[in-house]
Parts: C-alpha cells; sequence; structure tokens
C-alpha cells in the first residue's frame, strides 16, 4: 500500500473509535510532533507519524498500552 493509502486506513481505523473530529485533531498533532510533512511523506515519516498517534494520551487512555501497541503494529505493516 502506498503512503497516502496508508495514512487514510489509520484516519479510518481512528474515527472508528474517536469520530472524525478528534481523529483529524489527533492526526493533525501527531503529525507536528512528528515532524511528517503532508506531502511527500517517506516511509520513515509514516512511521514516526504512527508512533507519535499511539503515543498520544487520548489514544493510549482509550486503547491501553497493548491496544496501542497492537494498532501500531498493524499500521506499520500498511508500508512493509
Amino acid at each position: 500500500m502506498d503512503i497516502s493509502g496508508a495514512v487514510q486506513e489509520v484516519k479510518k481505523d481512528l474515527e472508528s473509535t474517536f469520530g472524525n473530529t478528534l481523529a483529524s485533531s489527533i492526526i493533525a498533532i501527531a503529525r507536528t510532533k512528528a515532524n511528517a510533512p503532508l506531502i511527500g511523506m517517506s516511509k520513515q515519516n509514516f512511521c514516526d507519524l504512527v508512533d507519535s498517534i499511539c503515543g498520544d494520551n487520548r489514544v493510549q487512555s482509550m486503547l491501553g498500552a497493548a491496544g496501542s501497541k497492537e494498532r501500531s503494529s498493524k499500521w506499520k505493516k500498511f508500508v512493509d
């Protein structure tokens, strides 16, 4: 899967848990923290973005540490 498609899959997954507005907020904040560009994101940028999303307090609170780790592994496989 290409990076753009992978980001969309992550967003869909987050939306199913947090709703559209909160999912968008989590991704925007994570993108800033990970220094991941909107256009031309590399595989490493995507993995950094996923790490930042899974490290977000709201994600940790909702999914727990184990759930966040599971999602991280699942999402990173999108670009392998």
